[in-house]
């Protein structure tokens, strides 16, 4: 039987990463379309700053994120859409990182919605369903992710030139 071991950290996004067109460096933005997606997951696999979620409510500036996250849910992928139509506008092209919520395909709506906002993303990533992730309140108390979900999130980095997540090892019991 083999068991994973999750000591091996996430490595940093150091040296610092670049704002595009600008001379200095400075930590990658990660904000949520909604609540409750995963922006501190994002956050935490990319060492960006977790901004929270993208809210028009709340009066005072908004944050200009270089990671957009959404949920699978149609309510989710329409705030992503208002978001991005709103940051287009400004000239702004995230990447629009989509965090499935459960087993199976995601809704009709939200996949053609999905094809819909690609045009307005610089890129987009999927970060397949963990049971784990799902369960944790704390993006410390995340394990490493392995199989598919390593693959996309060895994708989403390269994306921003970091260093790919290394596999968990495995140890013989």
């Amino acid at each position: 039987m083999t068991a994973l071991r999750s000591s091996a950290p996430i490595p940093p996004a150091s040296p610092a990463v670049m704002q595009a067109g600008s001379a200095d460096p400075r930590r990658l933005v990660v904000v949520g379309a909604s609540g409750n997606v995963g922006t501190s997951a994002v956050a935490w696999m990319l060492d960006a700053v977790d901004a929270g979620s993208w809210r028009t409510d709340v009066l005072g500036p908004l944050p200009v994120p270089d990671v957009l996250v959404a949920g699978v849910p149609l309510q989710a992928m329409t705030r992503a859409k208002n978001a991005l139509l709103l940051l287009s506008r400004l000239g702004v092209r995230p990447v629009l990182v989509v965090v499935n919520d459960g087993h199976g395909r995601p809704p009709a709506d939200s996949s053609a919605l999905l094809i819909l906002l690609r045009p307005l993303a610089r890129e987009v990533a999927q970060i397949p369903y963990v049971p784990a992730w799902r369960a944790c309140t704390s993006p410390g108390g995340l394990t490493p992710p392995t199989g598919p979900a390593l693959q996309a999130v060895n994708r989403l980095r390269a994306v921003f030139g970091l260093a790919p997540v290394p596999s968990p090892k495995r140890t013989r019991r």
